[in-house]
């Protein structure tokens, strides 16, 4: 059994970049065995990625979209748009980061102007973006258009599910009433493998119909194969695909976005959303969900059920019943503040597995002129906290920089004292190598406590100012979230830092 062990770690060690067994740690074997399945491959770590661009709203010819790729290996990594026959390949450099400029118009399935109708509901033959290499890599997407932007963690094929509920947003009728403009809520679905079956039926609210004429609760069937993207748009006001459910036979991954939203609706000043969804399977019960600093009022997050009759609670109180799973607000989802009153961090949960999204609103609400666009950010479930991430700024090596604030909110768990432990260390890559500090040296202040303990287990939420550029590194022997968001002048950024995808519907054997 002992040389069981020392195999199973030395391959563990060697195959895999989220390192979680540092030098001098000492793990019993039930502690390896509830690694296994993180180490395995079931996190954002691949070397394999697809997925898709929903339209951005276009302004300028600097308009660009950034693929960043991180590696502890040198390995030759291609993206390519197999339909477009377009292709380009670069060696990364172990522990940097490299970066893939792609255009809008190869990115993105097709190209739409603000004055364009809504694009009908169709397959788009291989439109996917491809990106591969031999061995493992990190993929961040940055979408960067003049005074517009957002990105997302790209998920791995390996990670990618047969199931998802779609985390949209409601169209503004003020885009239509005042300025003539179509600004649709898109959800795309690409297919890593030939002969996908995928069934899309329409969730949203009773304003919602897609740009093929679908209402909630009916259903579009297709057959893609490798590379092929399906597209869905909502058409005219007030419409939303949120709580639409996802089917297929085969993976798929599935990326959904706003052309520009106004969150709240009539709340200016709007900007691209888009965001990976994550597949149910990696949906847990608990929460902990950050606050955004600087705000005048509590962010809006939307949860959606996994399973019919579905308790909701914050902090430990009911105070939502969703009777559904997908299908339409207020039946299979709902949009609430994180908090009512005070700002601060909250712990959403359910007695069932839910999802839950982060909507960051306009600064208008503030009062503000515009210096925070809304952004869309998916929140990770503590059963999915990690050890160790690795990550770059989204101003990393070309990249337009973010110059106003770039933030990370870091989710973590408290030592007995209710103080951030001597563990939980921060490095940044200089000449080559990550620099260790432990954090609370290099970010010292008050973190804000959650209300209450998880399985007995204090955590706290710590909000770190970081440089627009880097590569950087966090970890700590228990686990943690963390979520990179920031702002520029009308335009702004969010994603999870980093996911764990390990499959919570099967038993771990």
């Amino acid at each position: 059994m002992k040389y069981l062990i020392k195999l199973i770690l030395s391959i563990m060690f060697f195959s895999t970049i989220t390192l979680m067994l540092r030098a001098g740690d000492v793990y019993t074997e039930e502690e390896i065995k509830s690694m296994l399945p993180k180490m395995l491959g079931a996190n954002n770590v691949g070397k394999e990625f697809w997925f898709s661009i929903p339209p951005c709203y276009p302004s300028d010819p600097t308009d660009d979209i950034k693929v960043y790729v991180t590696s502890p290996y040198r390995t030759l990594v291609t993206i390519e748009v197999p339909g477009e026959g377009w292709r380009q390949s670069k060696m990364t450099v172990p522990n940097d980061v490299m970066v893939f400029e792609v255009t809008p118009t190869m990115g993105q399935p097709y190209w739409k102007l603000p004055s364009d109708p809504e694009v009908p509901d169709d397959v788009f033959i291989g439109r996917g973006v491809h990106l591969y290499a031999n061995d493992p890599f990190v993929v961040y997407v940055v979408v960067r258009y003049y005074a517009t932007s957002d990105g997302f963690l790209a998920i791995p094929v390996s990670s990618l599910g047969k199931e998802y509920i779609v985390a949209g947003y409601p169209v503004d009728p003020m885009f239509k009433a005042v300025w003539n403009i179509y600004l649709p809520n898109v959800c795309l679905i690409v297919a890593p493998y030939d002969q996908t079956r995928v069934r899309f039926t329409v969730g949203g609210n009773s304003n919602t119909i897609t740009a093929g004429g679908l209402r909630p609760g009916q259903t579009k069937e297709v057959v893609l194969n490798r590379g092929d993207v399906l597209g869905m748009s909502t058409k005219g006001d007030g419409g939303d695909l949120s709580g639409s459910r996802i089917i297929a036979n085969k993976p798929v991954a599935v990326v959904t976005g706003n052309q520009c939203t106004n969150i709240p609706n009539g709340n200016q000043w709007c900007d691209y959303t888009v965001e990976m969804d994550l597949p149910t399977f990696t949906w847990g019960k608990e929460y902990l969900v950050p606050k955004i600093p600087g705000r005048k009022l509590p962010t809006v997050i939307r949860v959606y059920a996994k399973e019919k009759n579905t308790t909701i609670y914050r902090d430990g109180k009911e105070f939502a019943f969703l009777k559904n799973t997908a299908g339409t607000e207020g039946n299979g989802f709902l949009e609430t503040r994180l908090t009512t009153g005070v700002i601060k961090p909250a712990i959403i949960s359910g007695d069932k597995p839910i999802g839950v999204t982060l909507y960051n609103t306009g600064s208008q609400e503030d009062g503000q002129p515009c210096i925070s666009d809304p952004f869309v950010m998916v929140i990770t479930p503590m059963e999915q906290f990690q050890k160790e991430i690795t990550f770059c700024m989204p101003g990393t090596f070309g990249g337009k920089q973010f110059k106003t604030a770039n933030y990370l909110a870091l989710v973590y768990e408290t030592d007995s004292l209710g103080m951030t432990p001597d563990d939980l260390e921060f490095a940044e890559v200089k000449s080559g190598r990550f620099v260790w500090q432990k954090i609370k040296n290099k970010f010292p202040g008050v973190d804000d406590l959650f209300s209450y303990k998880v399985n007995g287990k204090q955590y706290a939420l710590k909000i770190l100012d970081l440089p627009s550029v880097g590569v950087f590194k966090i970890r700590a022997k228990n686990p943690f979230a963390a979520y990179s968001f920031g702002y520029d002048y009308c335009d702004s950024y969010g994603y999870p830092t980093s996911a764990a995808l390990a499959d919570l519907e099967k038993p771990d054997t």
